[in-house]
């Protein structure tokens, strides 16, 4: 006989006592809401130890970045298998979050203000929708966590550590996934509303999941009211319940408190050009004081927002395998230097990159507090932040917004400016910049040598031009970068363009002494170029250094720059592009080569220039352009020259210049094309170290250029 259809309709305390079943929930609830919201605040009053930083501007931007990240997983999704992973744990969680809470709003608002049959929420087509959405997303919620348990348990990514927190977590949300399941296929199974059983309803098989564990449950007895199954029911709801208030409970004192941490962070994100360091405050005061505070020694030395950073971290790992310096085996892992000060930060014992823990007291020697432990030399290595090569990977990467790179400057800044403990490679070049004006140590006079031959008009002489082109101290004393200088000073003069260089008036931008930690010495380069710059009349700034390049345009107007508001500061790779589009560059020579370009971690990364470099080689006639295999454009590895390294020895078992090389050539190249000076001392290096100087050419952009326009001259 056909069973009656009835209005599909949520009971919301099935086979619960409902006043034993509200008080317990509701206890619960308060109980671990209670200490969930002791550990935020306790957190949050870590944060507070922090100096201060303001990350409060521009909320409507900081607001949509946040929507952007937090909800669409923008970031998340870069990898894409731990990303869809992620993804599902996500969603699914939300939406079981979301269902959860209509079912508090029917108990306790809607239906003792409007009545029971007014107040109903779940019913009729919403609650067929409701439950065909909470199994698809309650599905995808435990794929996900089988996913992420296989993946981080079974196959284990190099750039994963395990700790106990973790498998109690993700135990403690597949028993939720799972249970509720199990919950709901025993409630089909055994439910009747007005004596018709729910499982012969068509709308019961919207909740398929839980329909098809009602199909088993009946298939081996414990349907249609069996005694076991409404016993096994209850048991499981009380648990489901208790479950889901110690997982909330837990949350800030496990790795998922990034479940609240990394949405904060992201709205307190750094909304300043990715290219520029925060300069000390107040930097000549400081200076002045019996004992200055000088970059970062201890945990007080961070700000509330880099406070904020180590609780937001996931120990996901993307950062670290990004990391040219890893991968070089260096003894630098991002990711380490973040969790090593966040497990200092939170009084716990410390995991090192090699395995070891360490608790304050094996670390202490002095009794310092977590506040005051010097982190230089017992949680973190001096090594490991002399291997950065700033190149921005980890902080492009990081789905938390964790800002690793300023972290490690800082703590470059007290080695240099207060302790004094820094590589001979680094004074050497330090020393160069105070003395000569460039890290080369070689003398200001010859600055200008490279222009031999060639008529290079200087603005001292003419005063006002359209282009003061900024060659920078590698083209001006590299021999090998002087070629490109001279490259770039032929497309000018061909072009037509009214251009002029500063000649002995240039100075170092300060690039390496900023990275390099020495921001006193920064700063007086700094403003030594705004002043020269300030004295004459252009429109635009050119430079062949992608690290000039982001000096001015996006840290020279912290001191008084004029960037953006005078003039425009863009690279030789657009700006060359620029002269191709409006033709007063003609690409005719065919050069036919097979080309391979490497992109520059400053002007891409920091500065998302990646198409003009492109086009500019696209537009010559015969080369075939071709990209290394997933490390190409953002995602780029660095040369291993950035943050000073183009002059330190390598810190790993093998060079990252090397390693580069190695990735972009695997498309079997005759050349390799590059955009920055730092970029070809590296690969001349590598490609000499190698056997392949004879073999693979390394060319400018301009170079390359050059020779296609040359057929016209």
């Amino acid at each position: 006989m056909e069973q009656e259809q009835i209005i599909a309709i949520r009971e919301i305390y099935w086979n619960i006592d409902h006043t034993i079943g509200a008080t317990f929930l509701y206890l619960t609830v308060l109980i671990t809401t209670a200490v969930m919201a002791w550990g935020i605040l306790r957190d949050i009053g870590r944060w507070r130890h922090g100096r201060p930083t303001n990350r409060i501007g521009n909320p409507v931007t900081r607001l949509l970045e946040f929507t952007r990240q937090s909800l669409g997983q923008k970031k998340v999704l870069r990898d894409r298998r731990a990303g869809v992973m992620h993804a599902l744990i996500f969603f699914g969680f939300l939406t079981l979050f979301i269902g959860t809470d209509i079912i508090a709003v029917e108990e306790d608002f809607t239906v003792p203000l409007m009545g029971e049959q007014a107040g109903k929420i779940l019913v009729g087509d919403f609650y067929k929708s409701y439950e065909f959405i909470l199994d698809t997303l309650g599905l995808a919620f435990v794929a996900g966590l089988i996913w992420a348990t296989w993946r981080r348990y079974r196959t284990k990514p190099d750039r994963l550590d395990n700790r106990r927190t973790d498998a109690w977590v993700l135990g403690v949300m597949l028993f939720i996934g799972i249970g509720g399941f199990l919950i709901e296929g025993l409630r089909i199974a055994n439910q009747t509303i007005g004596g018709v059983p729910v499982y012969d309803q068509e709308w019961a098989r919207l909740a398929y999941v839980g329909f098809a564990l009602a199909t088993l449950f009946r298939a081996i007895g414990l349907g249609d009211g069996s005694p076991v199954a409404l016993t096994i029911h209850p048991l499981l709801w009380y648990t489901h319940a208790l479950a889901t208030g110690l997982f909330m409970a837990s949350l800030p004192f496990s790795k998922f408190r990034h479940i609240l941490y990394t949405p904060l962070n992201t709205f307190f994100r750094d909304l300043q050009p990715k290219g520029a360091l925060d300069p000390i405050p107040n930097l000549e005061a400081e200076i002045e004081k019996e004992e200055p505070r000088l970059g970062v020694a201890t945990l007080a030395d961070l700000t509330w927002k880099q406070r904020m950073d180590l609780d937001a971290c996931m120990r996901c790992g993307r950062c670290q395998s990004v990391c040219p310096a890893h991968a070089s085996g260096a003894l630098l892992s991002p990711k380490y230097i973040i969790t090593k000060l966040a497990d200092l930060q939170r009084g716990d014992p410390i995991h090192f990159k090699d395995g070891t823990i360490k608790t304050l007291a094996e670390l202490n020697g002095n009794g310092a507090t977590v506040e005051t432990l010097p982190l230089v030399g017992t949680v973190i290595e001096a090594e490991e932040l002399w291997a950065c090569t700033t190149c921005n990977a980890c902080v492009h990467e990081c789905p938390a917004m964790i800002e690793h790179v300023d972290d490690i400057v800082n703590m470059r800044r007290h080695l240099t400016m207060i302790a004094s403990e820094v590589p001979q490679g680094v004074k050497r070049v330090l020393e160069g910049i105070e003395r000569q004006s460039n890290p080369w140590r070689l003398p200001a006079r010859e600055r200008t040598a490279w222009t031999e031959g060639l008529d290079v008009p200087i603005l001292a002489e003419k005063e006002q031009v359209e282009v003061l082109y900024w060659v920078g101290c590698a083209p001006s004393y590299d021999e090998r970068s002087r070629k490109v200088a001279r490259a770039m000073v032929q497309l000018l003069q061909k072009a037509g363009v009214d251009f002029a260089i500063l000649g002995e008036e240039e100075c170092c931008t300060g690039d390496p002494a900023r990275r390099m930690g020495e921001e006193v010495l920064f700063q007086a380069q700094a403003r030594q170029a705004i002043e020269t710059m300030h004295q004459y009349k252009f429109r635009t700034v050119v430079t062949t250094c992608a690290h000039c390049f982001n000096s001015i345009k996006n840290e020279y107007p912290q001191f008084g720059g004029r960037a953006g508001i005078d003039y425009e500061v863009v690279h030789h790779t657009e700006f060359l592009a620029r002269l191709v589009r409006e033709g007063k560059l003609k690409p005719t020579k065919a050069v036919r080569e097979r080309v391979v370009y490497h992109d520059p971690c400053y002007i891409g990364r920091y500065n998302d220039i990646y198409d003009d470099p492109r086009h500019l080689l696209h537009s010559i006639p015969g080369l075939e352009l071709v990209e290394a295999p997933d490390r190409n454009r953002e995602r780029a590895m660095c040369c291993g020259g950035g943050g000073g390294n183009v002059w330190l020895e390598r810190w790993g078992e093998r060079n990252v210049n090397v390693i580069r090389l190695e990735q972009l050539t695997a498309v079997q190249p005759q050349t390799v094309a590059v955009a920055c000076p730092f970029c070809m001392v590296m690969f001349e290096d590598a490609a000499k170290n190698t056997g392949r100087a004879e073999t693979l050419q390394r060319r400018d952009v301009a170079e390359m250029l050059l020779e296609s326009v040359s057929a016209e001259s």
